[in-house]
């Protein structure tokens, strides 16, 4: 080696020693800036990953990760289970941490603060309950459900971990339920933690909805956390909201291991402590108890909400009630009272005038029941305007079931080594998911005027000025499985039967003994009248109206009329039956004593104040009038057309005829139009029937013909005659269907308009 000039002075000893330094100073520098990133990021990756990977059971994977002396920078790190699906378990956008620089060059990791940016964390539970990350918490706990062995992190636990930027998703696919955090931020020590969540959301298909603006949580070392919550909501319904929920839970301090509850908040966004919650949990023991208290406030409070809703002249109702709850591991227990006081409501679905002074108190308890998910009213006394009455009952609503399609059922299987079995159909639900449901509704014996006083005048005027005598009860029971409808319960008595009417007003059923002036709507504020009697050359008396009609039209619209006292009870089940198969309201239980009642006592709106009275008038004028008299009326104030009443009118129109010549098929026509007179009027234009009353014309005479209301002779040659119509040739087809659909465009709607 040849040296500088420079350096012909120096010893060469001490050259040589400069050269080893300088070589060691690269080598250092090329092992800090080079190597040592490197193998850092290995040790990370394949080192540190594989070990917490192998504690915690899940696989670990990273993206881009740079070393420097003392701190590692990790970016895009993922946490993966089988269970995860499509989105990893934990997501960390970047993660920085400190370490022992000394102790990395001999192999050991030693973490001082972790600081986490981006955290994502998605949790999830399979149709057949199994969750991605109860097993990692018991890994963590040690023991828990899975038995695991608690993991020792040691030196990989860092001394303190900071995490900003957090979002969570959870999804339960049995219930349905999801939740969000849509922002928080976390600091752990040994000392303590401190975490915040915002914006914090919760949803499920059939139950209630909540969410929070902020959430802390505290837990000092060797303390019990402490929970403050504030901007709760919940909805229980779309109707009804808790708002403005504040509190917070914390130790007790007189029993180890038990928590306390204190919470309280309003109604629908209405500002101030309407109500509170105080109670306390045992986490260990897994129960709870929770006293939930609304004190008696006025509902003008509450203006913002009810402004909008049925609920009128709120200024002087008044409510207040306290429910008491108890929850072990598998079920709950409840029971309160309630009393609301001067409650107004004005609905076209109850009434058309407002129905005041609605007064009502009650006292329940009951269960719920986890594992079935089944809800018992054991106690359910009311009471309303003076009148006791009791509902108890059972509703089962089951966890939905969700069916996997046999890939995925098959995918499942083969993550978990095991044969997942299929998951069952959904089976059938009525409303809220409820798949069973069993009511029993008792009105103890009470005085009959009692039972009628406390029915609203605005509900009842048609009612009003009867005075009655004798006890009242009733015993209702009703049991719907929508798995087996046809299965369906309704039975028991309304025991009005024991009541006796001792005076009554002017216009009651008995009017209607003699001959009276009959008022019909024809159209929308359009009325003609006319006498129902012997002054009316129209009118005909049951004895001149054709035995076919009579036969026909007992045979379709009530088969056990001159037997049963108004009200078809067993057609009660069957159109109930009927419609929950149909999901909607489509068939009744209309006698022919409830239909003259509707056509001849009532307006025709389909309210509920309509339907108490039918039923009241209905009993009335069974106790009133004969059966032949009732039969009488209907067929003589009855719609066949449009402004077509009476059936003396109809028979000359169609047929041109007396009534007291209809053959069997004309009477099985006039049986066909009924449900829909004007529209079916359209035939009679046209001088055909279409295919569908062809059908129904012999669906009765069949029918007939079985119940023996006809011979087979008398059958063979109705079927064997067809039906004419006889027309005088005055209206054209179109110029006669031009007045139907005129009719039936003007005519007033029996449902009563829709609240806006």
């Amino acid at each position: 080696m040849r040296f500088p000039s420079s350096w012909k002075n120096v010893p060469r000893r001490w050259l040589w020693a400069g050269g080893i330094v300088l070589g060691v100073l690269l080598l250092v520098a090329l092992t800090i800036g080079v190597i040592y990133p490197r193998v850092g990021a290995y040790m990370i990756r394949k080192k540190v990953g594989a070990k917490v990977a192998q504690k915690l059971g899940r696989q670990i994977e990273f993206g881009a990760i740079d070393v420097s002396l003392g701190h590692a920078v990790l970016r895009n790190v993922e946490i993966r289970g089988p269970l995860d699906g499509e989105t990893p378990l934990v997501h960390i956008d970047r993660i920085d941490v400190d370490f022992d620089t000394w102790a990395s060059f001999v192999g050991s990791v030693k973490v001082g603060e972790a600081k986490l940016a981006g955290l994502m964390v998605t949790l999830r539970r399979d149709a057949f309950g199994r969750d991605n990350v109860l097993d990692i918490l018991d890994r963590v706990r040690g023991g828990g459900a899975t038995g695991a062995k608690r993991q020792d992190f040691g030196s990989l636990r860092p001394k303190k971990i900071t995490v900003t930027s957090l979002k969570v998703l959870a999804d339960d696919a049995i219930t349905g339920a999801t939740a969000t955090v849509e922002g928080g931020d976390a600091v752990w020590t040994p000392l303590q933690v401190i975490a915040h969540a915002k914006n914090v959301s919760a949803t499920t298909p059939s139950a209630p909805k909540a969410s929070m603006k902020a959430i802390e949580v505290r837990k000092m070392d060797g303390m019990p956390p402490v929970v403050t919550i504030d901007g709760g909501e919940i909805t229980l319904w779309s109707k009804l909201s808790l708002t403005g929920i504040a509190g917070s839970v914390v130790a007790d301090p007189d029993k180890h291991g038990r928590y306390v509850l204190d919470f309280a908040g309003g109604y629908g966004g209405v500002p101030g402590k309407l109500w509170t919650a105080k109670g306390g949990f045992e986490p260990a023991a897994e129960t709870a108890q929770l006293d939930l208290v609304a004190a008696k406030f006025q509902l003008d409070r509450l203006a913002p909400i009810l402004a909008s809703s049925g609920i009128v002249d709120y200024q002087a109702t008044s409510i207040d009630t306290q429910l008491h709850v108890s929850l072990d591991k598998t079920s709950a227990k409840f029971s309160g009272d309630l009393n609301l006081t001067g409650l107004n409501v004005g609905h076209p679905m109850i009434a058309d005038k407002e129905v005041h002074d609605l007064d009502l108190s009650a006292a329940v308890a009951g269960s719920y029941d986890r594992a079935t998910r089944t809800l018992q009213l054991t106690r359910g006394d009311f009471m309303a305007r003076n009148v006791p009455f009791s509902v108890t009952g059972t509703i089962v609503n089951p966890r939905r079931e969700v069916v996997v399609p046999e890939a995925s059922a098959a995918k499942v299987a083969d993550d978990d080594d095991d044969d997942a079995p299929a998951a069952p159909a959904k089976p059938m639900r009525g409303p809220y998911g409820i798949q069973v449901m069993k009511l029993r509704m008792v009105i103890p014996p009470i005085n009959c005027q009692r039972v009628l006083d406390a029915i609203p005048a605005e509900m009842a005027p048609y009612m009003q000025g009867y005075k009655m005598k004798g006890m009242f009860d009733t015993d209702i029971r009703l049991e719907i499985d929508w798995t087996n409808l046809d299965a369906t319960v309704l039975d028991g008595h309304v025991g009005i039967n024991h009541c006796k009417v001792l005076d009554e007003p002017a216009d009651s059923p008995k009017r209607l003994e003699t001959q009276f002036e009959h008022y019909v709507e024809y159209e929308k504020g359009e009325w003609l009248s006319f006498i129902v009697g012997p002054e009316n050359p129209e009118f005909v008396p049951i004895d001149q109206i054709s035995p076919n009609l009579i036969k026909s039209i007992t045979t379709t619209e009530d088969g056990a009329f001159y037997r049963h006292h108004g009200f078809i009870t067993s057609e009660f089940r069957t159109a109930l039956v009927n419609d929950l198969k149909a999901g909607k309201f489509r068939q009744g239980a209309s006698s022919i004593t409830m239909q003259m009642v509707k056509n001849v006592l009532l307006y025709r709106e389909k309210t509920l104040a309509r339907k108490l009275q039918e039923l009241f008038l209905t009993w009335h004028v069974e106790n009133t009038l004969t059966k032949d008299r009732i039969l009488e009326i209907y067929f003589n104030v009855i719609e066949y057309g449009p402004q077509l009443y009476g059936i003396g009118p109809a028979a000359q129109h169609y047929f041109g005829k007396a009534a007291k010549d209809l053959t069997p098929t004309e009477a099985a026509f006039f049986s066909s139009i009924l449900p829909s007179p004007k529209e079916r009027y359209k035939q009679y234009c046209q001088g055909t029937l279409t295919k569908w009353t062809t059908g129904k014309i012999e669906r009765i005479l069949a029918l007939m013909l079985k119940r023996e209301r006809i011979t087979q002779e008398e059958y063979d040659k109705a079927v064997a005659t067809p039906l004419a119509f006889v027309k005088d040739g005055t209206e054209t087809e179109d110029d006669c269907m031009k007045r139907v659909k005129q009719a039936i465009k003007n005519a007033r709607p029996t449902a009563p308009p829709k609240k806006e």
